[in-house]
């Protein structure tokens, strides 16, 4: 399949900057549809892609599903800023060379056809038609036989014109009255790069205390942190988050004071609706942090129910130090990289010791832990799935509504087997925030766990367009994989795989899903690669062990995954 954007080179003249935030934002949600069709993006060019499929119907499904995505993306927009792309797919043989990129008659021909597709529709050769007819509910058009720039015979053309759009919520949740707010980075005024990490906490715990609130969608904290240190018109941040309004600011710190400046910002107009400046003892930050909130909201929606001041009301500001240390551990968690973790792991039960109920540090402790499980980790006095399930109750019994600490308790439920309690937890997270990338995935990860493969596919790919900055990003596209699998469709489990592999290279979870799907699509030499990183990794690996620990609600389940293993040669 070969795609590109109508009009894209007058677009790029009126408007560089706005064109190309936007199609990075469309590609996003898009590009998803192709991986799980089986897709592989071998070419990216400008405003166009070159993508392999494993077969006509998988590629003509991709395609009819982005241009309705397209299509509904499209009405939300000013007419003047649309994208429309066009799609043509051609069966052929290719020819990859030793970059990777594809060649050949096939790709030539797919190229010219695309240029006859009509904005926001599909041209096909006759062999895709012939390929797919009566197997895809689509209704086409025979174009007749058409001369296609460098191709030396006519090549007959069938069309499929622009669809009718879809509802919202197949790609975004609906805003109506929502207001969606990012959060950018705070900046450190205080001429001191070591307090840089107290103006990042200052941003994430008003994040946090944003999100509280229901009726408040919040963009995700490593998406805003992506400009950090980024020069960048505050109208382009918000169409590529597709934010209604902008928060920003500084803080500077002086032994033991603290100046905080913040201005709320509509998005569209760049207007500056409010902006206020708060000079506080640093005794009183939380406080601080209160009135920063209520403000904010007070602005944003006056009929908003106020619950975003909860996060900080009642806790004891002799505390600072508690939270400081949870946001130092978070840094260190972020790298997931095992030594780091356990520092930040330290770094968390210090902060506890300090104030045993700051549910912030108790929630981020059960995840670190479970992701060292995942990772392979293994101590001789720990274990960390216990680890994780005694912080994840403990996190939810300080506040049952916190976001984390619901997140810790879908995770402790669906490693326990206790899926349904696992999915209840999940949607209620999805319910507090809709445009939450952890919720999403969290409600993936137990419907794949416990059987239901196809339905965990929407919600984890709704995670990956979500985060896309999210430092977690190769273990959700790692779970697509393995939804995949799961489900028999071992192409796209293999193009999910490849994605995580490019995002962390070191994780053990994706190297097994790969030396599994490859060996069972007959690939065996290529998945000794993952062989080796799995016993490179972990020397004393085994199936029998690691059947033991697969937390699968159906024991076909267990024996389609043992069998891949073994199938690529690892140790029974």
């Amino acid at each position: 399949m070969v795609a590109d954007v109508v009009g894209y080179s007058r677009m790029m003249a009126d408007d560089e900057d706005g064109t190309l935030s936007s199609l990075r934002a469309h590609l996003n949600i898009i590009e998803p549809v192709m991986l799980n069709g089986g897709g592989r993006i071998f070419k990216r060019t400008g405003d166009g892609l070159l993508v392999e499929f494993p077969s006509a119907v998988a590629a003509m499904s991709a395609s009819v599903e982005i241009q309705e995505i397209m299509e509904a993306r499209n009405l939300e927009i000013p007419e003047s800023r649309r994208m429309q792309f066009r799609l043509g797919i051609n069966v052929g043989d290719v020819v990859v060379d030793n970059t990777g990129d594809l060649f050949g008659d096939g790709v030539n021909i797919a190229a010219r056809v695309e240029t006859v597709a009509d904005a926001g529709g599909v041209a096909v050769t006759d062999a895709v038609y012939q390929a797919v007819i009566g197997k895809v509910d689509v209704d086409f058009t025979d174009d007749g036989e058409h001369e296609l720039k460098n191709i030396d015979r006519p090549v007959k053309l069938w069309k499929v014109g622009p669809t009718a759009p879809v509802e919202p919520s197949r790609t975004m949740p609906v805003r109506r009255s929502l207001a969606v707010v990012a959060v950018l980075p705070f900046d450190n005024m205080s001429g001191d790069e070591e307090q840089e990490y107290f103006a990042d906490g200052i941003t994430e715990d008003l994040l946090t205390a944003l999100s509280y609130n229901s009726d408040l969608a919040v963009i995700a904290r490593n998406s805003t942190f992506a400009y950090k240190g980024r020069a960048t018109d505050i109208r382009t941040i918000a169409r590529e988050l597709d934010a209604t309004h902008i928060v920003e600011g500084s803080v500077r710190r002086s032994e033991s004071r603290v100046r905080v400046t913040a201005q709320l910002i509509d998005a569209e107009s760049g207007y500056h609706i409010w902006a206020e400046r708060y000079d506080r003892e640093l005794t009183d930050i939380f406080d601080l942090q209160d009135e920063l909130v209520s403000a904010i909201t007070a602005k944003l929606m006056p009929t908003l129910w106020d619950r975003a001041g909860s996060l900080m009301a009642g806790r004891d500001a002799s505390t600072f130090d508690a939270w400081d240390l949870t946001i130092r551990g978070q840094y260190l968690v972020n790298t997931f990289k095992e030594t780091e973790i356990l520092k930040g792991l330290r770094l968390y039960d210090k902060a506890r010791e300090l104030e045993p109920d700051l549910v912030a540090a108790v929630a981020r402790s059960a995840l670190a832990w479970f992701f060292l499980a995942w990772s392979g980790w293994r101590d001789e006095f720990i274990n960390p799935w216990e680890r994780g399930q005694t912080d994840a109750r403990a996190a939810h019994q300080l506040d049952e509504d916190d976001y984390l600490a619901l997140a810790a308790m879908a995770l402790a439920e669906g490693v326990a087997g206790s899926w349904t309690d696992g999915l209840r937890y999940s949607r209620r997270m999805i319910d507090r925030d809709p445009y939450g990338v952890f919720g999403h995935h969290m409600l993936g990860n137990n419907l794949d766990r416990a059987g239901e493969h196809a339905e965990a596919i929407p919600p984890l790919t709704q995670a990956w367009r979500l985060g896309r900055h999210e430092p977690f990003r190769f273990d959700i596209a790692n779970d697509l994989a393995h939804a995949h699998y799961m489900n028999g469709n071992y192409e796209p489990a293999l193009a999910w795989g490849q994605q995580s592999l490019e995002l962390n290279g070191e994780y053990l979870q994706v190297h097994l899903i790969m030396a599994a799907t490859l060996a069972q699509l007959g690939r065996f030499e290529e998945s000794q690669r993952h062989v080796a990183a799995v016993l490179d990794s972990r020397p004393n690996f085994s199936c029998a062990r690691q059947r033991s620990r697969l937390a699968y609600s159906l024991e076909v389940d267990r024996d389609r995954m043992i069998e891949g293993l073994l199938k690529a040669g690892l140790p029974e």
